[in-house]
C-alpha cells in the first residue's frame, strides 16, 4: 500500500522477499503490518530486515503487529541464524504492538481487531486509513459477526478465500462469502490468500481475485 508518502506491507510471508524484489526497492518499504503469528504471513521478515542492513538501511523499519511479535520474530530470526543479533543493525527496527485505539505508520492510520483463526498465532483484521482511502484486509479469519464490521464502510475489502467451496476450520471459502455478500453492503470485494481448490477449475466466484504483481488504484 502506498500514497506516495508512505509505504506499507500487509503481512510478509516466507517467500515474500523475492516477490518483493521484483517489483519494488525494499528500501522503499516504510512498515510492515502482521495480522497474525503465523510462517506464511510474517517469515520473511528476518529477511528483509538482514537485506536492509547490507543496504546499509539508515532510516527506521517499523512493524506493527499483535503483542507478541517481536518475542516471535526473535525466536524465528535465531533459528535460521544463531548470529542474527550478534551485530546492532544500521537503523532501528521498531515494534508497534496491536492495542484499543489506532497506531500510525508515516501517513496511515491502522486500527486492528481480532478475528477467528488460530488463537495462538494472536489473529486480527486491520482497518488501514491512507490517502483518503480506507482499506480493510481480513488477514487468516473464519466467519464470524466481526468481519462485516471489519469492511464496513471500506474503499477496498481484501479478504481471505483459501478455499472455493470446501470447509476448512479458521478460513473462509469464495462460495461461503458470495453466500453472505450482502453483510457487507456495496464494499469492493478483493480475495486473497488462494489455496489449490481456489486455482482448480470452478464456476466463476462473484468477486475480483488477486494475482502476483496486481496493482489496485482507488
Amino acid at each position: 500500500m502506498a500514497d506516495g508518502t508512505t509505504t506499507l506491507l500487509l503481512d510478509f510471508g516466507s517467500t515474500g522477499l523475492a516477490a518483493l524484489t521484483a517489483i519494488m526497492d525494499p528500501a522503499r518499504v516504510d512498515g510492515i503490518v502482521v495480522t497474525h503469528l503465523h510462517g506464511d504471513h510474517f517469515g520473511a521478515i528476518p529477511y528483509l530486515v538482514m537485506q536492509q542492513r547490507f543496504a546499509s538501511r539508515a532510516r527506521p523499519l517499523i512493524l506493527a503487529g499483535p503483542p507478541g511479535l517481536e518475542a516471535r520474530l526473535r525466536q524465528l530470526s535465531l533459528a535460521l541464524y544463531a548470529d542474527f543479533y550478534e551485530r546492532p543493525l544500521p537503523y532501528e527496527l521498531r515494534f508497534v504492538p496491536f492495542g484499543d485505539g489506532e497506531l500510525a505508520i508515516g501517513t496511515a492510520r491502522i486500527a486492528a481487531r481480532r478475528v477467528m483463526h488460530s488463537p495462538d498465532a494472536e489473529p486480527h483484521g486491520v482497518r488501514l486509513r491512507m490517502g483518503g482511502r480506507l482499506i480493510a484486509y481480513t488477514g487468516d479469519a473464519g466467519w464470524s459477526e466481526d468481519l462485516p464490521a471489519l469492511a464496513s464502510g471500506a474503499d477496498l475489502f481484501i479478504c481471505e478465500a483459501t478455499t472455493y467451496a470446501s470447509a476448512w476450520a479458521g478460513h473462509l471459502s469464495a462460495v461461503e462469502l458470495a453466500e453472505r455478500r450482502d453483510a457487507f453492503g456495496g464494499v469492493r470485494v478483493v480475495l486473497t490468500h488462494i489455496g489449490p481448490e481456489m486455482h482448480a477449475p470452478h464456476a466463476p466466484v462473484a468477486f475480483e481475485v488477486a494475482e502476483d504483481g496486481m496493482t489496485i488504484r482507488l
